[in-house]
């Protein structure tokens, strides 16, 4: 199977994440966009068969064919998803969790703060149970040691009463948690559906002006 294809017939889990609301936003264009397309390839299916081939049946021949030419949403963030997952910080392998972190990871909302620049809405997608468990147990072991060290120095939870400096490194450590959601929206942020000359307003922020610099060269 190759990098960011997708596995059929594998049990699967609707899972909720926060993500960007251009991510939401392009998601729906482009489900207005699959829509369309598909109404053109069923009216020149059955245009093209001179009588052979009748509107429904056209219909059930693009309904078939839906996953191949219109993959869905959940499609598209599982391929997203695999290729972030691929990257290597964080491919692994790692430690299997425990069934206390099996537990923990699968909580929502237990995670440190947002850390992210643009404006989040809550989206549900269905995805393999074995990517759910890579992309749970990556997120947990990758963000073991800056959570020690938050806790170890008293700054894992937010407060007013911090000086400058402990704030500073709190800001320091959150940048390195990579809770679930957060890995979900790079995901979408470096593989999701973009025009090629597009990109989402808080890619600059997650990958870098220099990433971006080396797309598009």
């Amino acid at each position: 199977m190759s990098e960011g294809s997708v596995e059929a017939g594998e049990q699967r889990e609707k899972c909720s994440f926060a993500i960007d609301v251009e991510h939401a936003k392009r998601f729906t264009e482009l489900r207005k966009e699959q829509r369309r397309a598909m109404a053109f390839w069923v009216h020149d299916l059955v245009e093209e068969s001179n009588g052979g081939i009748t509107r429904d049946q056209a219909r059930l021949e693009a309904r078939r064919r839906r996953s191949e030419l219109w993959p869905t949403l959940d499609q598209y963030v599982e391929r997203a998803v695999r290729q972030r997952l691929a990257e290597e910080d964080l491919a692994g392998p790692w430690e299997p969790l425990t069934a206390r972190e099996e537990e923990f990871a699968t909580l929502a909302g237990r995670g440190i703060g947002k850390n992210y620049p643009g404006f989040l809405i809550t989206r549900t997608y269905e995805l393999p149970l074995s990517l759910l468990k890579h992309l749970r147990t990556a997120s947990i072991r990758v963000s073991e040691a800056p959570l020690k060290e938050m806790e170890e120095l008293g700054l894992l939870y937010n407060s007013l009463d911090y000086t400058p400096e402990e704030y500073d490194k709190r800001e320091e450590l959150v940048k390195l948690v990579m809770s679930a959601p957060r890995i979900v929206r790079q995901a979408l942020e470096r593989y999701g559906p973009w025009p090629p000359d597009e990109h989402p307003p808080s890619s600059i922020a997650a990958i870098g002006t220099r990433a971006l610099n080396r797309e598009s060269a």
